[in-house]
């Protein structure tokens, strides 16, 4: 993922906003937080992102929208196929809150 792609990815969310990889892991809180995951872990660990959004759908206030997704990537030299959700909770036009619901199959 390029500098420019992650800048605009990172401008999506509020200053004060949470993304929570997974229910399970710890939430990164913050500008800060957000871009040092997004910076080591899909920066530096993910290669050859293909991603591909399926059906949406947003609140009829535009607080709260769901989203299907798939992507095809090499983690960690491994190539996989993940499928998940994600849940975003919106304030104005950031992202306050994002959480994902993922499983993953190397192929």
């Amino acid at each position: 993922m390029g500098k420019s792609r992650f800048q605009l990815n990172f401008r999506m969310f509020h200053k004060k906003g949470i993304y929570q990889e997974s229910p399970l892991a710890k939430p990164y809180r913050g500008h800060k937080e957000i871009k040092k995951f997004w910076d080591d872990i899909v920066g530096k660990e993910t290669k050859n992102i293909k991603f591909k959004l399926g059906k949406c759908y947003v609140s009829e206030d535009g607080e709260t929208g769901f989203a299907e997704w798939e992507c095809k990537n090499i983690h960690k030299k491994k190539k996989q196929h993940m499928v998940g959700i994600m849940i975003l909770k919106m304030r104005r036009d950031k992202i306050s809150y994002l959480n994902e619901y993922w499983n993953t199959k190397d192929i």
